[in-house]
């Protein structure tokens, strides 16, 4: 029995990668309550996030298998202090300037893995090799939400990025 599942693991190691990319970026929904509206708040009440775009790296390759054709950028977080704890609210990115050529930002508000009050989003895409990559250039509005569906002002960041860069 033991020198099957020997012979089963080396069989699967020997085979040509044919699995997706196995990279996560370890984002999660935020869920809000369904039922109420959404309401813009005044800005005392739930501030606006201080936003940076970290790192964007494009595809290196054709291969989903190796990761070689996502790509990557990161948006580091930082909460300010107030009523409301980084845990207690999602961010919504939302893109109001440019076309998004690939899915990099999900629908609803979503929530990244928090150091203090601080969180860093990853977020990725295929997009393939270099030749057939597209021009990145977006404004995206970053705003808190909180569970019952309030939201904060935005904080615009820019996201550009050329074709294998």
């Amino acid at each position: 029995m033991k020198s099957r599942g020997v012979v089963l693991l080396c069989a699967l190691l020997a085979a040509p990668q044919a699995h997706a990319c196995g990279m996560t970026n370890r984002l999660a929904p935020f869920v809000t309550d369904a039922t109420g509206a959404s309401a813009e708040t005044p800005d005392a009440e739930i501030p606006a996030p201080v936003v940076v775009v970290g790192e964007i790296v494009r595809g290196i390759g054709p291969k989903h298998a190796t990761c070689d054709d996502t790509g990557l950028l990161t948006v580091m977080l930082e909460w300010p202090r107030g009523k409301h704890k980084l845990r207690d609210v999602g961010f919504l990115f939302e893109v109001v300037s440019g076309t998004q050529p690939y899915s990099i930002f999900p629908e609803g508000p979503i929530q990244a893995p928090i150091e203090g009050r601080n969180s860093d989003f990853l977020f990725m895409w295929q997009e393939g090799a270099p030749a057939q990559q597209k021009t990145i250039d977006l404004q995206i509005d970053v705003r808190a939400v909180t569970r019952d569906n309030r939201r904060g002002p935005a904080t615009r960041i820019v996201v550009r990025a050329a074709p294998g860069g």
